[in-house]
């Protein structure tokens, strides 16, 4: 059983990591991976509700000592920042991590002042892809084209900057590690705001057969509503990672 969940972490779940550190816009998975191998081992990860929650279950390598925390059973949104925000003040010493996506960072924006006000280390990772991931993706296989989903964002960074945090935006991959590391080592609040690719899928490892019904009415009214652009978009970033033996 081992072997075979090696194999898949291995072969499925490395397929979305695999050659993308050119990829512009940055694949989530991608800076998801790169974050775990840089983060301590006893590091505490807060994941936001939506697809957060994927990629920390997918690239976050649990070994005993850390710790992620999320709204896992309500699935509120804008949940990582305030958890995170009380796992500091528990532990002013151990670090501490959001996976922080763009919608529920806004919600709960106001929060970031707390980290400020009482000088918290905490890291704001925000995953800013200017839309709702996962609910774009549920509608998507509910045979329903996408709407209301995408945000006009700010520059995350320069809000933080402005707050009086360390503030950090990445839009190619090879400023992602250097980022991390940067903020990682600066001792107060810190936020890095990742540019990354909207048409990325948390493809299921199990696709039913409603699935693909439901995505490909979906697709096909986005097709005949102009939308011919976008589709070709989603498989230039999707198709290239689908798992390969």
């Amino acid at each position: 059983m081992l072997k075979k969940h090696a194999d898949a972490l291995e072969g499925v779940v490395k397929a979305y990591t695999r050659k993308v550190e050119k990829h512009v816009p940055i694949h989530p998975e991608y800076v998801a991976s790169v974050l775990d191998e840089l983060a301590d081992d006893d590091a505490v990860f807060t994941v936001d509700t939506g697809m957060c929650n994927v990629w920390a279950a997918r690239y976050l390598t649990p070994n005993g000592r850390r710790r992620i925390i999320g709204s896992f059973s309500h699935g509120s949104m804008a949940n990582a920042l305030p958890q995170a925000i009380g796992a500091q003040f528990t532990d002013p010493n151990r670090q501490v991590v959001t996976l922080s996506g763009d919608g529920g960072f806004s919600m709960l924006m106001g929060d970031f002042l707390t980290l400020v006000q009482y000088d918290l280390p905490v890291k704001v990772v925000v995953f800013n892809n200017s839309s709702l991931g996962m609910v774009e993706l549920e509608m998507m296989v509910a045979g329903l084209p996408s709407y209301g989903t995408t945000n006009k964002n700010p520059d995350f960074a320069a809000i933080a900057r402005a707050a009086g945090a360390h503030g950090i935006r990445v839009e190619k991959p090879k400023q992602l590690a250097g980022a991390l590391k940067e903020a990682f080592k600066h001792k107060g609040p810190a936020l890095v705001d990742v540019v990354t690719d909207p048409n990325a899928l948390s493809i299921p490892p199990k696709i039913k057969a409603d699935m693909v019904t439901g995505f490909a009415l979906s697709a096909s009214k986005m097709v005949l509503d102009g939308g011919v652009g976008k589709m070709l978009q989603m498989a230039r970033s999707n198709l290239r990672n689908v798992p390969r033996p």
